[in-house]
């Protein structure tokens, strides 16, 4: 289930993390803001629980599924 738009001029951000650089990135949540620097913001204020060595968001509709569950591959 995806967020409800406010209006046309946000998006939504998939935001990834790991504790140690050895750990692999993983999704840790996802933040809706009208613009790159917002979603920072956000991500860093929602998901700062943790000790995180790295952090990084991506725009949702940047990522491409190649398939998900309960579907076959192309």
């Amino acid at each position: 289930m995806g967020f409800v738009r406010v209006h046309d001029e946000v998006q939504e951000y998939e935001v990834f993390a790991r504790k140690t650089r050895l750990e692999p990135l993983r999704q840790v949540g996802a933040v809706v803001a009208p613009d790159d620097e917002l979603a920072m913001a956000y991500a860093r204020a929602t998901y700062d629980e943790e000790r995180w060595v790295e952090m990084m968001i991506v725009p949702k509709a940047a990522i491409i599924s190649l398939w998900a569950p309960g579907e076959a591959e192309a």
